[in-house]
């Protein structure tokens, strides 16, 4: 049986709030598939720049919950959605997730040259010091830009 033809029981059976939280990563890889096709990098910078809309910032227990439950979303909703869905629009969604409840994450746009891709471009998020996605390979990777910046 395909992975995507599982979805639907898995989907079922996740709590009413992950099964909401899914749905909105869905939303916004999508959308951030299109931004990438439509708009300029200098278009996509002011998206990037944007800071938090809400004044709360979360406690720091309710912070952790929040990063882990957006990587876990954009992951696992890169996993279903058709299609390759790599580095830049999972950065965009989770930053907009992030920021949507309050955490002002940072993106990070980096390029390195690397032997067996030659020169190639990456992009991940961190909220502080703490990972969201993409930082698992970032160290390979030289900042040429980090928004907001």
């Amino acid at each position: 049986m395909p992975r995507w033809a599982e979805l639907p029981c898995r989907f079922l059976r996740q709590p009413a709030e992950r099964r909401k939280l899914f749905m909105e990563a869905c939303l916004y890889l999508v959308a951030a598939r299109a931004m990438l096709l439509l708009l300029s990098f200098r278009q996509l910078t002011r998206f990037f720049n944007r800071s938090s809309s809400k004044e709360r910032v979360p406690a720091s227990s309710e912070r952790a919950r929040l990063r882990r439950d957006v990587r876990w979303a954009i992951t696992r909703a890169a996993e279903y959605l058709p299609g390759e869905t790599v580095c830049f629009p999972r950065g965009i969604a989770a930053q907009a997730m992030l920021r949507r409840r309050g955490c002002n994450a940072t993106l990070y746009y980096g390029a390195a040259t690397l032997p067996q891709k030659g020169l190639t471009a990456h992009v991940w998020v961190l909220d502080g010091t703490e990972g969201i996605v993409g930082h698992q390979i970032a160290g390979d990777y030289r900042v040429i830009a980090h928004f907001p910046s």
